[in-house]
């Protein structure tokens, strides 16, 4: 199977997600009197992504945007960067009720991005910061969103 072949089956498997999740959202209650409802936002995050999928599938169908033969997989490296990136995520996930939101989101962007990303001290504090303290207060204050708390005594007392 050509590379080609690849993307555009790998692309029409996401326009059948897109539009499942477009289907699934209709269901729900698209606006309420408070204003967008839970149906809102799926529907229209699965409209982007058909369009996305749209351009891409179209891109890589012409002849000029045919991906380049070779390997479909990365390279070792690539493969050992994808599982450190997915082991983060992990333990950002199982650490989030223990450490609260902020510290936890704090701590996986500050490790992507050192250690993995190897971007420099002040990209890394600024999209850390951004990241975890800023979406928690975005969201919390402003699209009343409860993020998860840190459920340890201490770390609570601090705010996190």
């Amino acid at each position: 199977m050509s590379v080609q072949r690849i993307h555009q089956a790998a692309a029409l498997v996401l326009l059948g997600i897109a539009a499942f999740v477009m289907w699934q959202s209709w269901g729900l209650e698209y606006y309420t009197k408070l204003g967008p409802g839970p149906g809102f936002f799926p529907f229209w995050l699965g409209v982007g992504l058909a369009a996305l999928v749209a351009v891409w599938l179209a891109q890589v169908s012409r002849p000029a945007g045919r991906p380049k033969e070779g390997a479909f997989l990365p390279e070792r490296s690539g493969l050992l960067r994808i599982g450190t990136i997915l082991a983060a995520l992990g333990a950002m996930a199982a650490c989030m009720d223990l450490l609260g939101f902020k510290l936890a989101m704090f701590l996986f962007l500050g490790f992507l991005l050192r250690i993995v990303g190897r971007q420099s001290w002040w990209v890394t504090a600024v999209v850390t910061l951004l990241g975890s303290v800023g979406v928690y207060h975005v969201f919390g204050r402003y699209l009343d969103v409860q993020l998860p708390a840190a459920s340890i005594a201490l770390l609570a007392r601090f705010g996190l």
